[in-house]
């Protein structure tokens, strides 16, 4: 009772500080006669600010009298700053007027100037806008890559735009274009994220305790809004070029007057067109290599308003594959044939509907693709040998030391959505609520060919026993959802906003109810306390495995006893900011999951064989006949069986260019994080816990055409299943009539009687138990602006991996002549420089 009479006293003496000494400033911000919605104000003095209405109303608070600077912004208009004498008696009504302009959108500003207000209840969130000011270096101008630079936010390695968010893996995170989620939203395998750099107006990443609008998903919320076209001119656009990629942006206002305006854009790679060449000639690859490709076209047509009416069409068309075919002529000892060709598009169609004021209503219908069709053929040289030593080999020399493996997949997912978000903003509160409904209809197949000597080499990995069976399903579900949320206001320093969304996933013929609820307390107008807690859930579906790299068989017989995976999440944070340009953010976090899903193991026959005392191990004679034991193997089979935990803390201190004029802006983060999974009864690490990570992100204007960027990762090494010894390879000859398999035999090389052996990763007691060294690298970016023909250019030239550190992606083991188990390192990226401009007119 005390502490609460006490915190009662400390809200009394705020709330009354406040009422009895401030001064009300209202004002309306127009462009072109024209009211303007949401643009950002910003007292810089005192950092308070608040977002216009649907009639660009505002409303500012003072505290106190005297000069203060007031900044108006929003994309596609031009920043004003307006000099207010505050005093008293001050009665004026501001009418602000905002210019439009072209966007500068070359690259992605990770930790934009806008502030989250401090009635804004989420925890988590961090918002992206593309800037002029800045690129970052090393994230080839891609939003997800920028986003790997952040506390709680990991890559998986140095060639992958997958977020691993706060101990999830990149399945678990939700993915939103436009009001519209979709799957598998990476160009080039993952080297690039589907989000255009030059068309994306704002992005929102919450790392946890999301509020009750999303669902569906256990961690992260990453919601993109493409912008709108330029409203000022018929015409206008920007190219961006570099050595590996180009890029072309159009736009305008819509013809025959016709309110609103227009956005076409559209991206290509060119490594198979000039970078393939080129490294063939000089001999750094073979004949047989192509460089994989994209291109997509995206467009945006925004029509009005017309009496309060909006209406939006957005579309996407992407392509992107590889053909590789090993010629006879080839070096390497492996031959690979490989043709790929993955499809993403959409489509879909919003109005935005304001009766009123205090009312806006969002329809969303959409139509959304993604396939893909591969064909992969290979003769693969045995992992047992060290591959140095095969190269420049004749194929016929090498044939006894040749696997044979191929698969043919196959895969289309769609899916049909309607949903309708309805807002109702009142005076003290902030009330949503949204219904919709998700037709999906998901196709896949995979057809495996293996040798059978390599299938020998999977039997010694509990993993592959039984996991790579022949795949062929086809689903037809839908997911019902319904959620209400209000923020609203307990008393000036406190805001709550308590939500529930209700989910029917048809798939598994189940209904759910997440609660969740989260506040703010404004300690005072430049710190702010933030608290979550929420419950999540995530159904099955072969549209989110691409995303988890896993395979699974959801035919009905395996999952009428399947749960929808859970996770529960709590997360604590401070905000402070420490002048009008230093922030200071510390945050705390617990995810608890389960149910979540594992492949099912079953008891397996398996062989295992013992030396003869004294005999020369390299050869048959040395070791006794293979007898039969029980062991477990892994299936395709989908089971609740997993459950686990997350959590740590995450600072950032970041100074932010508000004015835009200071020379020097970043920020440093760090993070300690533990993630781990309860397994087989057995608690072990998750594949990408990480315990320490720190980011240095510095941007230094030297003078008014030139810009230095650098940025420095550090992290601790993921976890590792290292290998721990050699075992005889054993084979097993053809079935019987019984279908029974005869008697297994150790696998020899050829004709001869010398003994194959395969690396032995020591079963489940020795998984993930060891760690990859730790992780660092140091990426710089030179900007130069010039102004050549009337057009504003910017030259850059941008080196990831300056002091080139090799990092460790994995490890290949083999076993040598005098039965040494060695590996060898793979390694992530390089130095790699890469020039290019960029020019808008």
């Amino acid at each position: 009772m005390i502490n609460i009479f006490k915190l009662a006293i400390i809200f009394n003496v705020f709330f009354f500080n406040a009422l009895s000494a401030k001064i009300d400033v209202k004002g309306r911000v127009l462009s072109g006669g024209e009211a303007l919605p949401g643009v950002n104000i910003l007292v810089i003095e005192t950092l308070n600010g608040t977002v216009s209405n649907k009639d660009g109303g505002f409303d500012l608070t003072f505290s106190a009298e005297g000069a203060f600077t007031v900044r108006f912004s929003a994309v596609g208009y031009k920043t004003k700053f307006v000099k207010l004498d505050i005093a008293r008696n001050y009665n004026e009504t501001l009418i602000i007027n905002l210019e439009t302009t072209s966007i500068e959108i070359d690259v992605v500003e990770v930790l934009d100037s806008r502030i989250q207000n401090q009635s804004d209840t989420r925890t988590s969130l961090i918002n992206l806008q593309p800037k002029s000011a800045r690129n970052l270096p090393g994230a080839v101008t891609d939003v997800f890559r920028s986003l790997q630079s952040l506390p709680g936010v990991l890559a998986p390695n140095d060639f992958s735009s997958q977020l691993i968010v706060r101990g999830s893996g990149p399945d678990q995170n939700l993915i939103i274009m436009d009001d519209v989620e979709v799957f598998n939203p990476y160009r080039l395998y993952g080297v690039i994220s589907m989000f255009n750099p030059e068309a994306v107006s704002d992005i929102s990443l919450i790392t946890g305790g999301f509020p009750s609008r999303y669902g569906d998903r256990l961690s992260a919320v990453i919601d993109v809004t493409n912008r709108q076209g330029n409203f000022s001119r018929s015409i206008s656009g920007s190219i961006n070029a570099s050595i590996v990629s180009a890029n072309i942006v159009l736009e305008g206002k819509n013809p025959f007057n016709i309110p609103g305006s227009w956005l076409i854009n559209s991206r290509r790679t060119y490594y198979d067109l000039i970078i393939e060449p080129f490294v063939k000639n000089t001999g750094l690859v073979e004949e047989d290599v192509s460089f994989p490709n994209f291109y997509d076209l995206q467009t945006k047509l925004a029509f009005g308003p017309f009496n309060g009416n909006k209406f939006f069409v957005n579309g996407i068309l992407s392509r992107d594959g590889v053909k590789v075919i090993s010629s006879e002529e080839r070096v390497r000892p492996d031959s690979i044939g490989v043709v790929d060709l993955t499809k993403n598009d959409l489509l879909s169609f919003a109005w935005h509907f304001a009766p009123g004021k205090n009312i806006l209503n969002k329809f969303i219908l959409s139509w959304y693709r993604n396939a893909g069709d591969s064909d992969f053929d290979s003769e693969l040289l045995d992992p047992s040998v060290d591959r140095n030593q095969f190269e420049d080999i004749a194929p016929d020399t090498l044939k006894p030391y040749l696997l044979g493996f191929g698969v043919k997949s196959d895969y289309i997912f769609r899916k049909y959505s309607v949903e309708n978000r309805l807002n109702y903003f009142g005076e003290d509160f902030d009330l949503e609520a949204g219904a919709g409904l998700d037709f999906i209809r998901t196709n896949i197949l995979f057809d495996f060919e293996i040798d059978p000597e390599l299938q020998a080499v999977f039997n010694q990995n509990r993993g592959f026993r039984s996991a790579l069976d022949d795949l062929d399903d086809q689903k037809d579900y839908f997911r019902a959802k319904f959620y209400i949320q209000n923020n609203f206001k307990l008393s000036e320093a406190i805001a709550v906003q308590p939500g529930i969304r209700f989910d029917y996933y048809d798939i598994m013929k189940k209904f759910y109810a997440a609660p969740r609820i989260s506040a703010a307390y404004a300690v005072d107008n430049v710190t702010t306390l933030r608290g979550v807690w929420g419950i999540y859930y995530q159904s099955f579906g072969y549209e989110k495995l691409r995303d988890a790299n896993k395979i699974f068989d959801f035919d009905r017989r395996y999952t009428e006893a399947l749960k929808a995976e859970k996770s529960s999440h709590y997360v604590l944070s401070i905000e402070r900011w420490l002048n009008n340009k230093w922030l200071a953010k510390f945050e705390t976090y617990f995810k608890n999951f389960g149910n979540l899903i594992e492949s099912k193991t079953v008891s397996g026959t398996a062989y295992s064989v013992t030396p003869k005392p004294g005999m020369d191990l390299r050869f048959l004679s040395g070791w006794n006949d293979p007898v039969r034991v029980i062991e477990d193997s892994t299936t395709t089979i989908p089971i609740n069986a997993s459950k686990g935990n997350a959590y740590g803390f995450e600072l950032l201190i970041e100074k932010k260019n508000i004015y835009g004029d200071d020379r020097l802006s970043g920020w440093i983060s760090y993070a300690l994080a533990y993630a781990e999974r309860l397994i087989d009864g057995r608690t072990i690490p998750f594949r990408f816990d990480q315990r320490h990570t720190a980011n240095l992100v510095l941007n230094y204007r030297i003078n008014s055409w030139l810009e230095l960027g650098a940025r420095f990762q550090y992290g601790t090494g993921f976890p590792l299943t290292e290998a721990i010894g050699i075992v005889p390879r054993i084979i097993l000859a053809d079935l019987d009539q019984d279908n029974i398999p005869e008697s297994p035999v150790i696998a020899t090389r050829g004709n001869t009687d010398r003994v194959i052996f395969d690396v032995d990763y020591g079963g489940k007691f020795n998984r993930l138990k060891s760690r990859k060294p730790d992780y660092h690298r140091l990426d710089m970016r030179v900007n130069a602006k010039a102004n050549y023909w009337g057009l504003d250019w910017n030259f850059y030239l941008d080196i990831i991996n300056v002091y080139n550190r090799s990092n460790v992606i994995n490890y290949d083991y083999f076993v040598t002549d005098n039965l040494e188990l060695k590996r060898r390192a793979t390694n992530m990226l390089p130095i790699l420089p890469t020039l290019g401009f960029s020019v808008r007119f």
